[in-house]
């Protein structure tokens, strides 16, 4: 059997940095910063050197501008009414979390003061006589 030729690998820089480096300044050549800096003019305006109206705090991405976009008052009002469904259920999962908590505990203390004896502690004996209605 013959074995496969090896395709030779093109021959690399010498030194990737350096290549890289040169790539850099070739890309800052082509696509000079702006005159004031990277971002500058943002920050001028989100600290509020600039106009109230040109104000900007938060730059969305092209998904989220899109969807806001698309936004209409029946659509927020939908959403509102989903947030407040999501926090009322939420609530309501923690409220019976409790309940079936404080029933599990009920119950094994319950068992355990079975397999202890009722009568043994005079305390559980007069709740029980008070539960069944037995007042003498």
């Amino acid at each position: 059997m013959s074995r496969p030729e090896r395709r030779a690998t093109p021959a690399g820089p010498a030194c990737r940095r350096a290549a890289l480096d040169a790539l850099g300044q070739e890309v800052g050549r082509a696509l000079p910063p702006p005159a004031d800096g990277l971002g500058e003019s943002l920050v001028r305006r989100a600290h509020g050197d600039e106009p109230e109206e040109d104000r900007l705090v938060v730059r969305f991405g092209t998904e989220w501008r899109s969807f806001i976009r698309r936004q209409n008052p029946d659509r927020l009002a939908a959403l509102d009414e989903l947030i407040d469904a999501r926090i009322e259920h939420r609530a309501l999962a923690r409220f019976y979390r409790r309940v079936r908590n404080a029933a599990v505990a009920v119950t094994l203390a319950g068992f355990a003061l079975a397999q202890f004896g009722i009568d043994r502690l005079p305390v559980v004996r007069q709740v029980w006589r008070l539960l069944r209605g037995d007042l003498r």
